[in-house]
């Protein structure tokens, strides 16, 4: 039977015997402690056995601590391996010679000696308001009761127990002011009553919130917290060190199942009147505590409403560190957190801060699951607690981004966790979503299809998504063929709008259209995203699933031949909502403008990558560069590409960047006729393409041979061999000999190369150039007039050739 349902009396008793260590001078062995844990029903026990006096006891609200004047060997791992309801997080400190321990923050702790055993009995937290024949609570115990209100009692200590040699007991603590009580964060700061003789008199207990579950008591200890934030006690301490400065006070543990209450409508109205009734401080504090009450009851639009009011009222500070916590709390539950901007990423959580574990995995998990994977088995072990339309929320929220980042492992313990905790999803579809989401990425496809099929008898959003998922594994199992997933694909568009299923049914419906090869129907798929999706910031988000839709239609047209219209269409239609779907490098448009050159449309390639250039930075800046030098140059646009160039350096490029910037302004030098300026970008370059450029300036430049020389260089290569040299070469080499007078290399390049040449823009010019002078006195024969009359319209078509445009 478990624990927390026993109803007998008996003790379950863990007695360790150990030896206490006895001062150098001490010339006999100290007596044995004996140390002794039990539950009963309606509370733990712990008991210590000491022939040689009695332990000094520090209490405090959420823990306590025990102290002798010598160290002790505490069985630390018997301890804390053994179970108990209320009492957990067994510590040593002190070189041993103190035992802290854990309890339910706002327990009732009794502390007795009888003789040489010292009792230490931690009963449950009292529950206000919820015991019948109880008085009717005063206003002050109403907004006390408040949710968020984390009060701790005042305990008053039993009667003087008797002397024993422990250090000076610190005085009792001052009474919790009503709007401390309303501030978790400063009521996080309880002061410890010790059993000493009283001073004054002390006041009755306050009401405290509903207790928490007792697996997650290990989680509640009390944090320090800034004096900044909190004023100091009324009484200081005298035993007790002063808590470390720190720019910010720690995150306590969260009582969201008190916050969220056990009537929702009346809690509800009594915070509405008390924010009605309050003015000032006490108005932001009434403010925090619905936005509290609405975190715990998983109300975003109304929780941030409540925030956005209470920050109108110019919060105090301490005010102020509760509303980022809590406007954190709500973004991490919508799961658009900046991890970079929130406090429970930026602080660096505690090991008895459970909740900070929670909301750290939930502010991660979209964008970050690696370190959010770190805190999630703390963080489910939390979720026990939470109330149940939180634990939803939250689990679904950690379940998508397992799903997201193909983690079987850490989206088992989570489908398992929403399986033992209420069947949280499995009556909307949910659960049979994510456990089919689990088996595929198991490769289990005929048990993910189960699951799927299941869900997908839910006309809902997770019904929606299952048919989405269901259609996609089919497609790669080759169970379904594009014909029949485009069927499917359709009449889900049209059953169901908004929400994420649409631009997911949006995106599948639109790749298996570009796979069919209906580009247009893919095109206005893409159009139909970027208008419905892309004037919010939602809608950005949803274009990124669209993404690999844009990806499928420009793979597409790059190994589709004569697909340059179909380029320019989609830059001209849809080029504002490519832009909002690419990512921050521009890798879509900059493929985009590739193709856009490929086709001739070297005007708009040049804009696209204009457009990218400027909001690139670093060394996507400098490749975006590159590549636009490189359509500026084919357009003849030299001048520009220098520019360009200049523009787009990068601070430190890499060789093979930097010597591919000294190649494109050699031939942008050139291009613009300036051939030594060129040179001097060539230098201690090597390979064909500086060669290139070297020739290409000298015949620029009017220097025939030298031309002739750098272009023979060029063809020398094999024909065939996988350096064939290139037709423009081949007709630059001819014409620079034929410049320089050298005929016979005319000749031979005619006898080598005449083949190379058709079929190409140069074709019939190695004919034309080699036709050998008639001798003189000698009648032309039929053969030579042929042979002319042959090479003059060879030269005459490749004329019209190079004037058509």
């Amino acid at each position: 039977m478990h624990p927390c349902r026993t109803l007998s009396i008996s003790l379950a008793l863990l007695s360790v015997t150990t030896a206490l260590t006895a001062p150098p001078a001490a010339a006999e062995e100290p007596a044995p402690i004996t140390v002794q844990t039990g539950d009963h029903a309606d509370f733990s026990r712990l008991a210590l056995v000491n022939a040689q006096g009695a332990p000094a006891v520090d209490v405090g609200s959420c823990g306590g601590r025990i102290a002798f004047s010598q160290t002790v060997p505490w069985p630390l791992e018997a301890l804390n391996g053994t179970y108990s309801r209320r009492l957990t997080g067994f510590q040593t400190g002190e070189e041993g010679r103190s035992l802290t321990v854990d309890w339910p923050c706002g327990a009732r702790v009794t502390v007795r000696r009888e003789r040489r055993i010292t009792f230490i009995d931690v009963a449950d937290p009292p529950r206000p308001a919820r015991k019948p024949g109880t008085a009717v609570p005063t206003e002050a115990s109403l907004l006390a009761e408040a949710p968020g209100a984390s009060v701790f009692p005042v305990i008053a200590p039993p009667p003087a127990p008797e002397p024993a040699p422990a250090p000076t007991a610190p005085a009792q603590a001052a009474p919790i002011s009503l709007a401390e009580r309303l501030n978790p964060v400063a009521s996080a700061q309880a002061q410890p009553v010790v059993q000493a003789p009283l001073v004054a008199k002390a006041p009755p207990p306050a009401p405290t919130p509903k207790p928490e579950p007792a697996k997650t008591v290990a989680a509640k200890t009390v944090a320090a917290v800034s004096p900044s934030a909190v004023p100091p006690p009324a009484v200081p301490q005298a035993v007790a060190p002063a808590p470390a400065v720190q720019t910010e006070p720690p995150i306590r543990a969260f009582d969201l199942d008190a916050w969220a209450g056990d009537d929702y409508p009346a809690r509800k109205q009594h915070l509405e009147q008390r924010i009605a009734e309050s003015q000032g401080r006490a108005r932001v504090d009434a403010l925090l505590a619905m936005a509290r009450f609405t975190l715990a009851r998983a109300l975003p639009e109304e929780g941030r409403a409540a925030l956005d009011a209470a920050e109108s009222l110019t919060p105090g500070p301490d005010q102020r560190y509760e509303l980022r916590l809590l406007r954190d709390a709500f973004r991490a539950l919508d799961g658009t957190a900046d991890p970079g901007d929130s406090q429970f990423v930026r602080a660096q959580p505690t090991p008895a801060a459970a909740d900070h574990h929670v909301w750290r995995s939930a502010t991660l998990a979209p964008s970050r699951w690696t370190a959010a994977k770190s805190s999630l088995p703390i963080a489910l072990k939390r979720l026990l607690s939470y109330p149940v339309d939180l634990r939803g929320r939250l689990l679904t929220l950690l379940a998508e981004s397992a799903g997201e980042a193909a983690d079987g492992a850490a989206l088992n313990l989570i489908v398992l966790e929403m399986i033992t905790l209420d069947g949280i999803g499995s009556t909307d579809g949910r659960l049979d979503f994510f456990r089919g989401r689990l088996a595929e990425l198991h490769n289990e496809t005929a048990e993910a299809l189960t699951h799927y099929k299941r869900a997908a008898a839910l006309p809902n959003l997770y019904g929606h998504r299952a048919q989405v998922r269901s259609i996609e594994l089919r497609l790669a199992s080759g169970a379904l063929d594009d014909p029949g997933a485009i069927a499917e694909l359709e009449s889900l568009r049209y059953a169901w709008r908004g929400g994420d299923v649409e631009t997911d049914a949006l995106a599948a419906l639109g790749a298996a259209y570009t796979r069919a090869g209906r580009i247009d129907a893919a095109l206005d798929i893409f159009g139909l995203l970027g208008r419905r999706f892309g004037a919010t910031a939602r809608g950005r988000a949803a274009l990124t699933t669209g993404r690999g839709l844009l990806d499928a239609v420009i793979g597409h047209l790059e190994t589709t031949p004569g697909s340059a219209l179909d380029a320019l269409s989609l830059q001209v239609r849809y080029g504002r909502t490519v832009a909002l779907t690419d990512d921050d490098a521009g890798t879509r448009q900059r493929r985009l403008a590739r193709l856009l050159a490929r086709g001739g449309f070297t005007l708009e390639a040049a804009r696209l990558l204009h457009t990218v250039a400027e909001t690139a930075r670093g060394a996507e800046r400098a490749a975006v560069g590159l590549e636009l030098a490189r359509v500026l140059l084919d357009a003849g646009r030299g001048t520009e590409a220098l520019a360009v160039l200049d523009h787009t350096a990068g601070p430190a490029p890499d060789a093979a960047a930097a010597e591919r910037r000294a190649l494109l302004r050699a031939e942008a030098f050139a291009a613009e006729g300036e051939a030594m300026r060129a040179f001097d970008a060539l230098r201690g370059l090597t390979g064909p393409e500086a060669a290139r450029i070297r020739a290409d300036s000298l015949f620029r430049a009017g220097e025939w041979p030298a031309a002739r020389a750098a272009y023979a260089e060029l063809i020398a290569k094999p024909i065939g061999g996988p350096d064939t040299p290139l037709a423009d070469d081949i007709a630059f080499h001819a014409l620079a000999a034929f410049r320089a007078g050298d005929d016979a290399a005319v000749t031979a390049a005619s006898e080598r190369h005449g083949k190379a040449l058709a079929g190409t823009r140069w074709a019939g010019l190695l004919d034309a150039l080699a036709i050998p002078p008639d001798p003189a006195g000698k009648p032309l024969s039929s053969a030579t007039v042929n042979g002319q009359l042959a090479a003059a319209d060879a030269l005459a078509g490749m004329l019209r050739r190079w004037k058509t445009p």
